[in-house]
């Protein structure tokens, strides 16, 4: 979703500790529309993951199944 040179503005912003990982789940929005984009920090080293706002509400749903078998 993010374009070359495309500036985004933060919405909102939560930053998790787990273990030896920070997570930050950030909605943000650019010239494509709304997203919200997850970047896991761990040993140095950066991994992101982006759900356009239009698939938010199924990622939801399946995130809430995974954690209903726990």
């Amino acid at each position: 979703m993010k374009r070359e040179g495309a500036k985004s503005k933060v919405l909102s912003s939560e930053k998790l500790h787990i273990e030896n990982k920070t997570l930050f789940v950030d909605l943000k929005e650019n010239e494509g529309g709304r997203f919200l984009q997850v970047a896991e920090l761990s040993n140095d080293r950066r991994s992101t993951v982006v759900i356009p706002i239009s698939g938010l509400a199924a990622f939801m749903e399946v995130l809430q199944k995974v954690a209903d078998t726990l």
